[in-house]
Formats: structure tokens, sequence, C-alpha cells
């Protein structure tokens, strides 16, 4: 009898190994074969130089707009349309709000739905406890190295300044587009939009215009982003939702030499720590899943065999994806404390304690959902809990389809001008301008063309922020190819 079992046992478990390895090889290959090379004829001193100017504008975003220095904002504006003159001459410009510009170029057949390519030009302040950190200084635009170095290089006068030069180099050449390409470069990406972004998707609603895709910032090309033996070129198809809470606690207060046992500060922190004990569950699904579906049969053997079969290992792969720091944000909502404010004295007892927690929402998570989590996993009726701001209060988004023709022109242009890559859709983790045109297009993408090394990730919005003069120069070749791609015809 015993016998009999194990010859069970034996053929249950062969018939496990014959599926795991029919799975495993029927993995298919959402992989594209590259095409010729685009060249872009461009003077590229000049154009480096006119990045490196691009970057000196401290076109800095504060929540508080008292702070901005309006008139570094204008004279980007002025610089734009001295150096890039058949843009300014050839294409229609409107002005949103002072800063957000739109500008049109107009196609030869009415009859097809436009398409918008956008950026941003404001950037986040430099932190001034670091400045000895900097290289070479935040504003400076320094070219050396192979990189050019600044805020904003990365995030985001790169998408800014390429598009302009792609568009200016078309131009030069006679290029007419057969749809209307727009282009809009956001003045207030980093405080959430509303002035910018928002604004310009307004006017194409209140004039009935419908996109046929968006491409925004979000993802780039990462060199060591999974272990595949090649760089992987990340579009964006959709991106998780933005929520920051307020917890306060309140107690009455006194003398630190008698602390009762109820303390403000006490009570926050206990709430804090409940609440990080309580992760959102990890999933993987949506963009997600679409992006190892793209990349699934490049994964080494094992973790290959583990995808293939997440019938029977799915519980282990969400475990993988949830415990690493960098996976994580892809599978589930994160909870992040920000900002803590009690105290105004070292020996008196606080009557009030807040923290601000941030949240980045996976897709199908809610707003609501986050807030009841909280509740749930805090459980004091001592905690309240409110927004803290609602100008940066977004949903998640919707996710692209990677079934359109718009998105295979993104990845045939990648792998034309990037070739030794693979091309993955995925969930952008932070928030983009793009999000605000969601009313008047279905096929929203995030990509820019810079090639990087995943540990320069760290620098957007960092310390030594920088990009390589190869992959801004290349950009121009990706730009310029892509525009002829999707708006020729």
């Amino acid at each position: 009898m015993f016998k009999k079992f194990l010859w069970v046992l034996l053929g249950a478990f062969l018939t496990l190994l014959i599926i795991f390895a029919i799975n495993t090889f029927q993995l298919g290959n959402a992989q594209v074969d590259p095409g010729d090379t685009p060249v872009a004829e461009w003077d590229r001193d000049a154009m480096i130089d006119r990045f490196s100017r691009s970057v000196q504008y401290q076109t800095i975003s504060f929540e508080d707009t008292l702070l901005r220095n309006n008139n570094e904002f204008l004279a980007f504006l002025e610089f734009i349309e001295d150096q890039f003159p058949l843009v300014h001459q050839q294409l229609d410009r409107t002005l949103f709000n002072n800063y957000t510009p739109l500008y049109r170029w107009e196609g030869t057949d009415s009859t097809l739905d436009p398409i918008l390519l956008m950026g941003h030009y404001d950037v986040v302040p430099v932190d001034s406890t670091d400045i000895d950190g900097w290289t070479f200084s935040p504003f400076s635009g320094a070219v050396e190295d192979s990189y050019i170095w600044g805020r904003g290089t990365l995030d985001n006068k790169f998408t800014v300044m390429a598009l302009l030069e792609s568009a200016e180099y078309l131009l030069e050449n006679g290029f007419q587009p057969a749809r209307d390409i727009y282009f809009s470069f956001g003045h207030d990406e980093e405080v959430g939009g509303m002035h910018g972004a928002r604004a310009v998707s307004r006017y194409f609603l209140d004039n009935d215009i419908q996109l046929k895709f968006v491409l925004d910032e979000g993802g780039g090309v990462i060199e060591g982003a999974l272990p595949i033996g090649r760089p992987v070129a990340l579009v964006g198809i959709a991106e998780k939702g933005y929520l920051s809470l307020k917890l306060t606690a309140r107690s009455p207060g006194g003398h630190s030499s008698t602390p009762p046992q109820e303390k403000s500060i006490s009570i926050l922190s206990k709430a804090i720590l409940d609440l990080e004990n309580s992760p959102f569950p990890a999933r993987v699904d949506g963009a997600t899943e679409q992006m190892f579906e793209a990349l699934g049969n490049k994964l080494p053997f094992t973790q290959r065999v583990v995808y293939a079969n997440r019938w029977f290992t799915d519980r282990l792969f969400r475990r993988a994806m949830a415990s690493d720091t960098q996976t994580a944000p892809m599978v589930k909502t994160t909870i992040a404390p920000t900002m803590i404010q009690a105290g105004v004295k070292d020996n008196v007892l606080p009557t009030r304690a807040s923290a601000v927690i941030n949240f980045r929402l996976l897709p199908g998570d809610t707003h609501d959902s986050v807030i009841e989590h909280v509740r749930s996993a805090i459980n004091d009726d001592r905690i309240q809990i409110e927004p803290y701001s609602e100008s940066l209060k977004t949903e998640p988004s919707s996710v692209s389809s990677t079934n359109t023709s718009s998105f295979q022109s993104v990845q045939q242009s990648i792998m034309d001008s990037f070739r030794d890559v693979y091309v993955a859709p995925y969930l952008v983790i932070g928030a983009t301008d793009s999000r605000h045109f969601e009313p008047v297009t279905n096929n929203i993408f995030r990509f820019a063309p810079f090639k990087m090394p995943i540990g320069d990730m760290e620098r957007i919005h960092g310390t030594n922020e920088r990009v390589s003069v190869s992959s801004y120069s290349n950009s121009i070749n990706f730009y310029s190819h892509f525009i002829q791609m999707s708006a020729g015809q």
C-alpha cells in the first residue's frame, strides 16, 4: 500500500513538473525587431549648449506660489522663443495662466485626431543643507565628464528641450504632419499641475478636441532594472494615485515634570506604528502584470518558472515583489510618513501632535478605501484623520491599452533608436501631468528617451541630478523619428 502511495506521489510530482515546463516554455515573445536607426543631422554642440543654458533658469515650484520667482519663468519662456525661431514663427502658441505654453502644429488632414507631446519646465527646490554634496552648482548646467549636470536635467527640462529641438529640426527640413501635433510644457507639475496641464486639458474639453494619444515623462531606458541581460525601456501605461492624510492627536498638555499617561506625541507615534504594521496587500495585476507578460520569457530560468506558474506560486511571487524596496511600489499601495510636528519648548508637553502620511495608490484602490484602511489599522478615536492637500489628491489612473497603433509606434521608435533593449509597459509610481488628460484620450503613455543605470534614479529630485550627453543627443533622434512615425499619417 505504501509503495503504491509513493508511485502516486511520484506521478503527481512528475505531472506537476511537466505542467511547470509547458507553462514556462509557452511564454510568448512580446518584443519587436528594430528597423533602421534614425539619425538627425543637427549641430550637437549648439544643442548641448542650449540645454545647458536652459538648466540655468531657476524655475522652481513651491507649494506657496508667493515664493515662486516669476521672472525666472518668464525669462525661460523668452529663452526658448529666442532659441527656437521656427517653432515660434510657424506654430500657434497659446499661453495658459501666463506660464504654460501650448503649441499647435497644424496637420494636413483635419479628420485625424491630434496627438499631444508634453513635459514640464518647473523643477523642485534644492535641499539647502546638501549644497556641498553637489559636484557642480545645482543650476550651473555644467557639461563635464560626458554629463550635463543640474536640477531639471532629468526632471524635466530634458523632455521640454528635446521636443523643441526635434520640432525645430523637422520644421527646418520641411516636415509637414498629417495630423495636428500639440506640444504642452507645464509650469507647475511639481505642485500638481492645476494651473498648467489642467488648464490645457480643459481647453481641449471646451473645444471638443479628442486626442489620439498623449506622450509624457514617466519611464526611461534603465540599465539593471531587471536581471535580463539588457536595459529595459519602461513605458508607463498607468500611474499610481496620490493622497496625503494628516493625523492629529490632542492631549491636555502641561509641564514635562508631571507627564500624564496620555501624551499627544505618544498617541500619534503609536498610530503611525500601527499603520506601518498594517501594510496594504500586494497585487500583481494591471500594468505590472503586463510588464511581466512582456519580459517573462527573458527572465532567468528559475524566475521564469515561478512567473509562468503563478497559479501555483502566486503567493511566493507577490511576497518576493513586496519584500523588495525597488519592486514593492509596483504591487501595493505604499505608506510613507513624511512630516511630523509637535511642541514649542523642551519642557512643555504639546497639546497637539500631527503627522502627514503620503500614500501612492495602486490602481484598484481608491481614496475612500485607503482612508478606511487607515481608520481600521489605527483604531483609535483620539486620532483625527483628514486630507492634507486637496490640490495633489488624485485617484489612480486608468490603464492604457498596449494593443493599439499608438503604443506600437512608441515601442517601434524605442527599438529603432536604442536597438539593444527590451520594451515593456509598466506602472509609474510617481505622478505626472498626463493624468489631467484622461478626459480627452484613452491612450496615455509615459516615456522619456534617456538612458541611465538604475542607481541614477535616486538623482531625480536628489543631489547631483544629471543626464548623459549621449542620452540627450539621442533624444533628438528618438523624438524626430517618433513624430514622423505617429503624426506623418
